[in-house]
């Protein structure tokens, strides 16, 4: 065992730190020998005291290394404060200013524009119609009617367009006659193509006879007959009630035609049958309920009075004083027969102004659809077109006075004479 003087440290401890030293034993001063004295006197206990103490002061340790700078991870963006300048100021107002003149400059444009057309483009007000409605009617009446001269023009520019002739009733004599005689590329179409007994056929048996004729979906049709015009009429229905969208009557007819032929040999004819057999067409045949109506729409029309009803029987019908069947009319309805809009005797439609006189006379109004109805749907069908293209809104009721005699109530059918206006 090493012995240590009194007040003296050994080398090796003096080389040491206080971290490097381990000693479970407190340190005593230095005898060198056991002194029970030493350890239990007050002079003892005050001296491990100061040492005590003097162990808790720590040692001045050496201070840790500076850190080396740190690398950036990212790049720091600086962003300025946010303000505008006077120039971006100055180009903001200007540039407000600028679009301001331009909408000003446009609306005055706008107006002078509209105002300078203002005979085609008049506002309605509070939804009335305006007075004079031949400006608007214009290009409807174009659609419905076709003259020569523009079937013509429509020949010599090669144009896509289908010529029907409809035939009578006599199909017989209506196919003699179209051998002799027809506009140049028509076809003949007979009234069973068209309806069964008052009834149209069902679309797609009239969309396999269009595409047999050769009929696109694209090709204006053209339709004439021989006279009676009531039944070109009909077929001229029958293609806006299947989705044809240019439907269009030859004015005047087949002797129209002649006529300008007459004077003129562009206008030209051929003899023989049909021509042969043309392409198969691609018209899609749909259903358009604005030109047609039900015996439940008319019934419910009795009620709530959203349509006019006009009956296009004659005048001994409508009264029920015909002899021969069972006539009358739906109570309610207005008597126009075809004798009215259409004349026999030179073969032409009754003038805009007179059928204008006559619908006004009759309280039918512009703003409210009508109902068109007779005994086959024949004769509606002329007054349908006089009606649409006066202007009016027309639909055919096709089961007509057949239908609403058997199944009506008794307080809503006329029959026999009445004094009833």
């Amino acid at each position: 065992m090493q012995k240590w003087s009194v007040g003296v440290r050994p080398k090796e401890y003096e080389t040491k730190t206080v971290e490097d030293v381990y000693n479970t034993v407190e340190e005593v001063d230095g005898k060198e020998y056991e002194d029970p004295d030493y350890f239990y006197d007050e002079l003892g206990r005050v001296r491990r005291s100061e040492r005590r103490m003097a162990k808790k002061v720590p040692m001045m340790a050496t201070p840790p290394p500076i850190p080396p700078p740190m690398t950036p991870t990212h790049i720091a963006i600086h962003n300025p404060k946010n303000s505008t300048s006077k120039r971006w100021k100055i180009a903001c107002v200007s540039a407000t200013v600028t679009l301001l003149a331009v909408f000003i400059l446009a609306t005055i444009l706008s107006f002078f524009f509209f105002v300078s057309s203002s005979n085609t483009f008049q506002k309605e007000s509070y939804g009335l119609p305006r007075p004079s409605m031949e400006s608007s009617l214009l290009s409807k009446r174009s659609d419905m009617e076709m003259t020569p001269n523009h079937l013509l023009t429509l020949l010599i520019t090669k144009r896509k367009i289908c010529i029907l002739e409809a035939a009578s009733g006599d199909e017989a004599k209506s196919r003699d006659a179209f051998s002799v005689d027809h506009i140049e590329s028509a076809r003949l179409i007979f009234h069973s193509n068209l309806s069964h007994a008052g009834v149209p056929v069902h679309p797609l048996q009239f969309q396999r006879f269009a595409r047999s004729q050769g009929i696109d979906n694209d090709c204006h049709v053209i339709v004439y007959d021989r006279g009676q015009m009531i039944w070109s009429s009909y077929t001229v229905w029958i293609f806006k009630l299947f989705g044809h969208q240019k439907v269009s009557l030859l004015s005047g007819g087949y002797l129209g035609w002649k006529t300008h032929q007459a004077r003129s040999g562009q206008y030209k004819t051929e003899q023989g049958d049909a021509p042969r057999k043309p392409r198969q067409g691609d018209f899609l045949a749909s259903w358009n309920d604005s030109v047609i109506i039900t015996y439940d729409d008319v019934l419910l029309n009795s009620e709530i009075d959203n349509f006019d009803v006009v009956d296009a029987q004659t005048k001994d019908e409508f009264l029920g004083t015909a002899q021969g069947a069972l006539y009358g009319h739906i109570k309610g309805a207005r008597n126009i027969p075809v004798d009215a809009v259409y004349d026999w005797a030179v073969g032409q439609w009754k003038d805009a102004d007179h059928l204008k006189g006559l619908f006004n006379n009759n309280a039918l109004s512009l703003r409210k659809p009508v109902i068109i109805y007779c005994s086959t749907s024949l004769r509606s069908a002329m007054v349908w077109w006089a009606l649409t293209r006066s202007g009016y809104n027309g639909k055919i009721y096709f089961g007509g006075w057949p239908e609403w005699v058997v199944r009506a109530p008794d307080g809503l059918r006329v029959i026999g004479a009445t004094t009833e206006t």
